[in-house]
């Protein structure tokens, strides 16, 4: 995810349109720090915490994958800037999801002993 984000702010300062960088990619850039601060709160966190974290960090990253495609439909990235993060936006989803059923699995068993 951090990689990500340093792919982001690279495009942000230099490719996006000032009157978009400055309204919407500010929301964007905190949608980013949401998500990093979900991981890192869910990476730490008890098992019973976990999940709440992960549902929360799948939630902004889902917003984010949609800012991003309204950026792109305002015509604030170029197609192949935009599939490039879309890509990797996606795949974080699915990690997430994975990572989140994987404790609610883990969750789940403990509760069954």
């Amino acid at each position: 995810m951090l990689a990500l984000y340093v792919e982001w702010h690279v495009i942000m300062c230099r490719h996006v349109p000032k009157d978009l960088r400055y309204s919407l990619c500010i929301r964007i850039d905190g949608l980013f720090a949401q998500v990093l601060e979900g991981i890192s709160l869910a990476q730490f966190a008890t098992v019973d915490l976990r999940t709440r974290y992960l549902t929360e960090a799948i939630g902004k990253n889902d917003t984010l994958k949609f800012m991003l495609y309204a950026l792109n439909e305002l015509k604030g990235l170029d197609e192949t800037k935009f599939i490039s993060l879309s890509v990797k936006t996606e795949e974080i989803g699915r990690m997430l999801y994975g990572w989140k059923s994987s404790t609610e699995k883990k969750t789940a068993g403990r509760g069954s002993l």
